[in-house]
Formats: C-alpha cells, structure tokens, sequence
C-alpha cells in the first residue's frame, strides 16, 4: 500500500476456518466485501447490536477499523457497516466531540463521547456516503446521535507521529472506504496483487 492511500482493500475471512490458527477466519481472496455504496444493505431502521473499533487484521496485528453490527435493516440478518480507514475511529466525531473508545486519554480543549455507549441499542436513522463524508444517525430513548467522518480530517487531530492530518489521498472517496461485511472478520488485502497480506 503507498503512502499516498489511506484506504484499506480487504477480504472475508472464512468464519469455519481453525480458531486456534485463524480466530478472526482465514483470509479468503474470493469473498471481497461488499462496498456500502453498491447497496446490498440498507440499515434505515436497523438496531445497533454492537460497536467495535478493533476490526481488521493485516496478520500481525490489528488495523483499528471502525463497524457497527446491525441488525434489521434490509436484509434483517445483521451485517457489519466497516470503515476500513487505519485507527479509523481516529477519524470519526461523534455529535461533534472525538470518539472517546479512540482519544481515552482525551485531546487538550477537546471533549470525548463514547460510541458504544451511545448508539448501542440505538436506531439507524440516516446513513449517507459522499466521496467527502459519511454521516450515520441514530436514535435511543429520544436522543438523536450524528457520527461523521470526513475525507480531509478538519474535526480530528493530526496524525501524533508525523504531524500530517487524518486525510485521504487526492484519488480516494469516502465512498471507497465504507463495506458492508456479514461476518466482520477482515484481513487487508494486497492492492497490486489482489492477495491477502497476511506477513
């Protein structure tokens, strides 16, 4: 992957692999999944089951993808909405505050929100993808919540080690960045080569 590419291309892994050599599934080149904008999914209406800023494998560790187990959209089998960005809650605010399962230790000035606690148990509401945004709303006991991410990174801070901000290349689309996966076990997959990296 260049340096020029925030976005991860990834793979299913196949849940009935060995858990004890595979707990997240072997990677499997033929089970892409599918991106959020090719529909497929629709979670208007959706219960949120679980949230997970861990998902994602490149074999030696994790990626830090952020998903949202839902269920009852349509289809009604639950799927995962993934953002295969690195650290990608890194990326997100949630109600306009940075999303505290990834800032525990908070930013200076700045105020945190928990995403889990927030929207688990909550209701979809909206969900809409641009090449420069993506915007997901949710109701629960009356509260409404906005979780958004953007392409060019203004609401997050910068990256720690390089300074640089949390953007995408001039080529990417936060359109590119959001799948839509049944199992939620992904490995990042070789752009050039469409293999898993798994080294």
């Amino acid at each position: 992957m260049s340096a020029a590419k925030s976005i991860f291309a990834c793979v299913e892994g196949d849940p009935d692999a060995d858990e004890d050599e595979y707990p997240l599934g072997r990677p499997s080149d033929v089970r892409p999944p599918r991106l959020f904008r090719d529909g497929g999914f629709d979670p208007l209406g959706g219960t949120v089951l679980e949230v997970s800023t861990s998902l994602g494998t490149y074999g030696m560790g994790g990626t830090g993808f952020l998903g949202l187990h839902v269920a009852g959209g349509q289809p009604a089998e639950p799927r995962w909405i993934v953002v295969t960005l690195w650290a990608a809650a890194s990326w997100a605010t949630l109600d306009g505050d940075l999303v505290r399962e990834e800032y525990s230790e908070g930013e200076p000035g700045r105020e945190t929100r928990s995403l889990a606690a927030c929207v688990t148990g909550a209701t979809v509401t909206a969900a809409t993808c641009t090449d420069d945004l993506l915007v997901l709303e949710f109701t629960r006991d009356g509260v409404q919540h906005r979780l958004e991410i953007r392409r060019d990174g203004r609401d997050v801070p910068v990256w720690s080690g390089t300074g640089q901000p949390r953007a995408l290349g001039p080529d990417e689309s936060m359109r590119d960045a959001v799948v839509v996966s049944e199992s939620g076990y992904l490995w990042t997959a070789d752009d050039d080569e469409g293999e898993v990296d798994d080294e």
